[in-house]
């Protein structure tokens, strides 16, 4: 005697997001909106301009616009699509007369601007009639030059000793007991 199996659509549809959890891709299918450069905690030079890219789930059939906002300086910025309507990709450049990243922490915000629900997390705003996302990261501003670290840099930055020039020590001049900074 023989058995046979069939799934019903709600069960099979059940089996296949449990697997795209289990895999660790669940994260990504309710972003909607994100940036991803820069990256969350990078050092990024402050008082320049800066370009920020991101992706969305939107695409030419949805009817979304991406905007963003730097250290809550309003009003909102509209965002360069990939091609007309298209915001899966885009960018846009923060420059000093927008708003400017200052030394220490700055909070950079995308929001994602619908006219329908096309993804349910997508939340209603009451004023605009529009429905709403937004994903935020936070970069660190530094001296222009010194970029590179970031929060989870592994290369600290090491001050030279006094009296020790900070290049690498040659021994060209042949007086190895000379006063490094009276000759």
């Amino acid at each position: 005697m023989s058995c046979v199996y069939t799934l019903k659509p709600i069960v099979l549809t059940n089996l296949v997001i449990s697997l795209i959890a289990s895999v660790g891709l669940l994260q990504y299918a309710s972003a909607f909106v994100n940036i991803v450069s820069p990256s969350k905690g990078e050092a990024v030079p402050a008082g320049s301009s800066l370009t920020v890219s991101g992706t969305s789930d939107d695409n030419t059939q949805f009817s979304c616009n991406i905007q963003i906002l730097v250290n809550d300086h309003r009003p909102y910025q509209d965002t360069i699509p990939v091609a007309p309507g298209d915001y899966s990709e885009w960018t846009f450049v923060v420059n000093p007369q927008y708003a400017e990243i200052e030394e220490g922490i700055n909070t950079i915000t995308s929001k994602a601007i619908c006219d329908a629900p096309f993804e349910s997390f997508l939340k209603l705003d009451p004023l605009t009639r529009q429905y709403l996302k937004h994903y935020g990261i936070n970069v660190t501003g530094v001296p222009s030059g010194a970029e590179g670290g970031g929060v989870d840099s592994e290369e600290p930055f090491v001050f030279p000793a006094p009296g020790k020039d900070s290049g690498d020590e040659t021994e060209e001049d042949g007086d190895e007991d000379a006063d490094p900074l009276f000759g």
